[in-house]
This record gives C-alpha cells, sequence and structure tokens, in this order.
C-alpha cells in the first residue's frame, strides 16, 4: 500500500506541475472551457486538440484547461492531497471566469460536478450530439461491418442523459454496438480504478469485464476503461478516435503508449495549448 501511495503522490505531482499543465487563460468572450483529462491527453494530444478546435469552431470562443482533477489522490484516500490538488483546478476556473465545463473524462466529470457546485458540467458527448457529425466521418463508416460492445464508464452510472447521447452520435455515424448484460447505469466497472489499490485484482476485474463482451471489438467513451479493456485482450477503442484520429488500423484497437510516452504526450500539449494562447493574444 505505502509504494502504492508513493506512486499516486508522483503522479499527482507531475499532473500539476506547470511542466505539464496549461490553460487558455482568461477571455471575457469564453464562458465555456474544455477539459480533456490525464489519460486521454496521455494517449493523443492531437485528439486532444483537434477536439477543442471541433468544439471552438462549432460553440465560439471556448478555453481549455489541461489539468487533473486530483481524483487519483482523492481514490488513494488521500483528503488532504485531493482537497489541496483540487483547489488548484478550482483556482484555474475562477481565473478563467468560466461558468461551462465541457468535460471528456468521466472520472472529470463526476469530480468536477461534486465538486464545484457553481459550475455548469456537461459531457462532451451532449455538445458533440448537439452539433451534429461532420458529414465526411459518416461517410467514413457507412459501410463498416464490425459490431462493437460498448462499454459505459461507472462514474457516470447515474448520468442518463450521457447514456442516450453517446449512443446518439453513434447512431449518427452508422456505427452498430451491442450492449452488455450490464450497461448504462448498471455497468460494470472496468477494473482501471482498482489498480491504484491492488493490481492483481484490478486485472482479475479487466477480464472478467472483458470477457462479458461477445463482440471481440469494445467501444468505450472513457481512455482508462480503453486501457483496461486492453489489457485484458481485447481490441478496444475510443469513440472519439472515431471522429479524430486519421491513422485508425484496421484491428479498431489502440497502440501502447508506454510511461515515457504518456508524459511525452502531455508535455506535448501543454506545449500545443501555450502555442494557441500566444497566437491569440499576437490577434
Amino acid at each position: 500500500m505505502k509504494k502504492r501511495n508513493v506512486g499516486v503522490k508522483l503522479h499527482q505531482l507531475s499532473s500539476f506541475s506547470k511542466l505539464f499543465t496549461a490553460s487558455s487563460g482568461y477571455n471575457e468572450d469564453n464562458v465555456k472551457a474544455f477539459i480533456p483529462g490525464c489519460s486521454l491527453t496521455d494517449y493523443s494530444p492531437q485528439i486532444v486538440m483537434k477536439t477543442y478546435k471541433y468544439l471552438n469552431d462549432n460553440l465560439g470562443n471556448t478555453g481549455i484547461i489541461l489539468k487533473c482533477c486530483a481524483a487519483p489522490s482523492k481514490i488513494s484516500g488521500d483528503k488532504e492531497g485531493f482537497k489541496s490538488y483540487y483547489s488548484q483546478l478550482q483556482e484555474e476556473i475562477e481565473n478563467m471566469k468560466v461558468k461551462e465545463i465541457i468535460t471528456a473524462c468521466q472520472t472529470c466529470h463526476k469530480t468536477i460536478k461534486e465538486n464545484s457546485p457553481g459550475i455548469e458540467v456537461k459531457s462532451i458527448w451532449e455538445s458533440i450530439n448537439d452539433i451534429g457529425i461532420p458529414d465526411d466521418i459518416k461517410k467514413k463508416y457507412k459501410d463498416l461491418d464490425k459490431v462493437f460492445a460498448l462499454h459505459d464508464p461507472c462514474p457516470i452510472r447515474k448520468e442518463n442523459s450521457i447514456h442516450e447521447n453517446v449512443r446518439d452520435v453513434l447512431s449518427e455515424m452508422g456505427i452498430k454496438i451491442e450492449e452488455f448484460n450490464n450497461s448504462r447505469e448498471r455497468t460494470s466497472c472496468c477494473g482501471g480504478k482498482l489498480s491504484i489499490q491492488n493490481k492483481e485484482l484490478a486485472l482479475n476485474h479487466m477480464r472478467k469485464r472483458a470477457n462479458e463482451a461477445n463482440s471481440d471489438y469494445i467501444l468505450t467513451y472513457c481512455e482508462s476503461c480503453v486501457k483496461s479493456m486492453k489489457t485484458a485482450g481485447k481490441n478496444s477503442i475510443h469513440i472519439l478516435d472515431l471522429i479524430f484520429n486519421d491513422n485508425i488500423n484496421s484491428k479498431f484497437d489502440q497502440m501502447g503508449v508506454n510511461y515515457l510516452q504518456k508524459w511525452m504526450n502531455r508535455y506535448k500539449c501543454k506545449t500545443y495549448i501555450e502555442q494557441l494562447k500566444n497566437t491569440n493574444k499576437g490577434e
């Protein structure tokens, strides 16, 4: 337990350091801000920025905040650490004078909703469903014959509107899905969070959940869940891959990202946001 807690503390120190955090800063026109979350940024800063551009282009001036929601501290039982780290995210939101947060991470959605009652928290799937899917994306999957097992992340079990928006988006894209026996409000945890406390138990839980799918392809809207299903041996991919990843392989399985690459990707995303911020200042 002690060693695992050290790992969480190191993760949180890095996640809130200036080296790996950034924001587009205050803009009087920005009443919204996109928070992509750690796992998606670890995987692909390109998808993060393409998603942000899509939101900004279609919703008007939208900010972006690259900062952890401090959930790992909370999950590990470090209440004081969570309080301290979350206050840094709250301070960034207040400094930007943001009234609405759009989340891509389901854990961020739950954490911010529970700890920032003065802020409206929306799922990116509500925004995407409202905006609509570009025609070229719909054409891309028109003749796709694969059926994906759709896994609902456990942090948003009670968020029925997110479940519906996700399925509406997939229907508009022409993506065929099958439901797990336990889905939506009854969905099972992917096992990812358990790895903070017990890696062996987490792996068993990952395999159990993955083997509940009839399809060889698992689709989800949580990057941590994607990683869990991949660890369990299934082809697994994020819905945002289907929309914003130009290099999807024929197996519809994400490429693995090692520990060093994750932090390099976070740094890349931080530099992209800083470049964007500097460009906006020059206008």
